[in-house]
């Protein structure tokens, strides 16, 4: 095993919390890939299987890698049944079998990137939570090459932040990545207080709020590279997707099996606003899938959408 790779692993367990703990976190990194030749590069179509998914996240990885970014964030749907889906609270059997099926891709993630660099690097995995519950790890490639060397923080959640940290400063240039971190990239009330400073701000963190958390982290160097996330808007299916460099698009999903995600336009280095999705469809007389699939409202394939996610932004 590489010093570094030992490092790491000893580190991580030296730090790992001494008592079971709810929550746990994870880091954003990414190491500097050997020049090329300087191409056009297209943004990805949005991923509507495990296999284009892994792809087009090994490709933003290298991208963002490539262009110095060596702290990197990652959301992506989970397979189940053959299908991608979001890690949510459809998930019957909570965080472990979250990470049962999470586990698969990032070792998998980790090898293309091995692969990409014309590297085979091996796989070594640590726990990071005591109780053996709460689905956090970190995996460490050891790659042919020393500076191939990459981290990865499966599940990561704000206990542990000091691990992630002391992972960050021995990785040094190397690339250091976190996947489906358990933290909503949203705010909620606890958020709020958490960002105010004095007692309201103690107790916001205290009870669950991110925002030290997402602190360290952008203090860090972590930018989200890649994204891929689905909701239901008014009866439609919905994905959101971010690969480095290219920013926020927005797609529905079409009535027909044989054809890609439509697109409904895109918001940016902005978050797609769920509001402004809804307003799309609206104005594109989109109806909720159930109708849709009995013949009350025509189908959604490619071609019927006029009315775009920047059209309505523009328009208020």
């Amino acid at each position: 095993m590489h010093m570094y790779a030992a490092a790491l692993l000893a580190s991580a367990a030296a730090l790992a919390p001494p008592t079971p703990a709810p929550r746990r976190s994870r880091i954003y990194t990414a190491v500097a890939e050997p020049e090329t030749t300087e191409t056009k590069v297209e943004p990805p179509k949005c991923p509507l299987n495990a296999e284009a998914q892994l792809l087009a996240a090994r490709d933003a990885v290298l991208r963002a890698s490539n262009d110095g970014v060596t702290r990197q964030q990652l959301r992506t749907l989970l397979r189940r049944d053959g299908d991608l889906v979001p890690p949510d609270e459809t998930w019957t059997g909570g965080i472990m079998q979250l990470y049962g099926a999470c586990r698969p891709l990032a070792r998998d993630l980790l090898r293309k990137i091995g692969e990409a660099r014309d590297d085979k690097p091996s796989l070594r995995e640590q726990r990071l939570d005591v109780s053996g519950v709460d689905g956090e790890s970190l995996l460490v490639a050891e790659g042919e090459s020393a500076r191939n060397d990459a981290s990865l923080f499966l599940q990561p959640s704000s206990e542990i932040q000091k691990t992630i940290e002391s992972v960050c400063a021995a990785a040094g240039p190397r690339l250091v990545l976190t996947l489906n971190p358990q933290f909503r990239d949203v705010d909620d009330t606890l958020d709020f207080l958490a960002k105010k400073t004095g007692l309201l701000g103690s107790i916001g963190g205290f009870l669950g709020g991110k925002a030290a958390f997402t602190d360290s982290m952008d203090a860090l160097g972590f930018e989200e590279t890649f994204s891929l996330q689905e909701f239901v808007v008014t009866g439609t299916q919905v994905r959101i997707f971010k690969a480095y460099p290219f920013g926020w698009r927005v797609f529905a999903l079409s009535d027909r099996d044989d054809e890609p995600a439509i697109s409904l336009g895109s918001s940016g280095d902005v978050r797609p606003d769920y509001n402004v999705i809804a307003e799309v469809l609206e104005a594109n007389k989109i109806s909720p899938k159930i109708f849709r699939d009995v013949g009350r409202g025509k189908a959604l394939v490619q071609g019927v959408i006029d009315v775009t996610y920047e059209d309505i932004v523009a328009g208020r």
